[in-house]
């Protein structure tokens, strides 16, 4: 068996690409987010990234730092870091990705606020166990103004596995995560509300079947401090749009599953 893999992955490098991709296994790690506050956040995932320890991918929530940006309502003050204070971490936050990498060994991704030449962007990081990393900026922005849209499209390879990163709202867009054969994998991570239950159900679905690939949907759970609630949800949808795995609805949980 070991032979025929080998003579795979030498036909594949010729004709170049890599036909043969190891199994691996992804920590979806469905959390209750410390809303507004980093640090808190920064020591919530430390704990959860212990449970992950014999994965080889570690998915986070969309701005696991912090949660979606908040704003007071009536007369409730903001309690919340400003978009500046937490851009101003974003070094940490990076090295604190690093950290969770070299220690777990696995491929650790999430997004957090970025702040260049006066935008902010909702920046996805692919931080690899040696340190180094890749990012993607969320290009559909849902709040006019909030961020800025990144113009270019991330495909990583991991363990053999050619996987494309998208954030959220990117979900509802077909023709961003358009397939013509450059990824076997799309992932969506997301902070998606439980108003909105439905459409993140289906649309995982049917970007999974138009595109002929695995997606992965790792969504927060809980509530937030305004009482918006978001069930969570995280899966492994089949291209064929077989639901494979799904989170424990509103549960902050480590769901665990295998691309082959």
């Amino acid at each position: 068996m070991k032979i025929v893999r080998l003579l795979m992955l030498l036909v594949g490098l010729a004709c170049g690409k890599e036909l043969y991709a190891e199994s691996c296994k992804v920590a979806l790690v469905q959390a209750h987010l410390k809303w507004g506050d980093v640090s808190a956040n920064l020591d919530a995932f430390d704990a959860r990234i212990n449970q992950c320890a014999d994965c080889d991918m570690i998915i986070l929530p969309e701005l696991f730092t912090v949660g979606c940006e908040m704003k007071g309502t009536g007369n409730k003050p903001v309690a919340f870091q400003s978009k500046d204070e937490v851009a101003s971490l974003f070094p940490k936050v990076l090295k604190q990705m690093q950290v969770w990498a070299s220690r777990s060994g696995a491929l650790v991704v999430g997004s957090t606020i970025y702040k260049e030449d006066e935008k902010y962007y909702n920046r996805l990081l692919a931080v690899f166990p040696d340190g180094n990393y890749q990012h993607y900026d969320k290009h559909n922005c849902f709040k006019k103004g909030a961020y800025s849209p990144g113009n270019a499209q991330l495909i990583l390879t991991w363990k053999g596995h050619r996987i494309a990163t998208y954030i959220c709202y990117d979900l509802r867009f077909a023709d961003w995560s358009r397939n013509e054969g450059q990824y076997d994998t799309a992932l969506y991570i997301a902070n998606w509300p439980e108003s909105r239950r439905n459409d993140w159900l289906a649309l995982l679905k049917e970007r999974a079947i138009e595109n002929k690939a695995c997606i992965i949907g790792v969504n927060c759970s809980g509530t937030d401090p305004f009482g918006k609630r978001y069930a969570g949800d995280s899966m492994l949808v089949a291209p064929d749009g077989e639901v494979r795995a799904q989170g424990t609805p509103y549960a902050d949980e480590v769901l665990k599953v295998v691309l082959e």
